[in-house]
């Protein structure tokens, strides 16, 4: 997949059927509202979202908020302005094969709770273990920052 530029780049891959939605709520997660990025990734990365919240759910019983999906470099480029932690130049986020999740927003509520994010770092540290992903904690803006890796 080639990196998305703009919009038409990813209007090609959704045509395409590359890219797929991600639901604005599913067991597990929410999508917030998004400013900076568009609420689609590859099949792959759909489907890890969705485990990942479907474990995190069963071990919680509680939900997480996905802050961050794909985005073209123009949406990058702005997000940078506001947003020192967003990449100069490439970033996963730029392949529909990245996310967002916040560690300080869950069931909706925002506030630390250590133990949901403690769990939510164990199903992580999980899908990491099996070779499925990458994450970062990012401490400037509150979430982890998971590449879906090729497996």
């Amino acid at each position: 997949m080639d990196i998305l530029e703009n919009t038409k780049s990813v209007d090609k891959y959704i045509a395409k059927g590359k890219f797929v939605k991600v639901k604005k709520k599913s067991r597990g997660y929410r999508l917030q509202t998004l400013e900076y990025s568009r609420p689609y990734l590859v099949k792959k990365a759909r489907a890890t979202l969705e485990n990942i919240a479907n474990k995190f759910a069963a071990e919680t019983k509680s939900f997480f908020v996905v802050s961050s999906v794909t985005r073209t470099l123009e949406d990058q480029c702005r997000l940078r302005k506001v947003n020192s932690n967003a990449a100069l130049g490439i970033s996963s986020h730029n392949y529909g094969a990245a996310f967002d999740i916040s560690y300080v927003r869950f069931d909706q509520v925002l506030k630390v709770n250590i133990k949901l994010e403690k769990e939510l770092e164990k199903v992580l540290e999980s899908y990491k273990n099996l070779g499925r992903i990458f994450y970062i904690k990012e401490k400037q803006q509150s979430c982890y920052h998971v590449t879906v890796r090729r497996y």
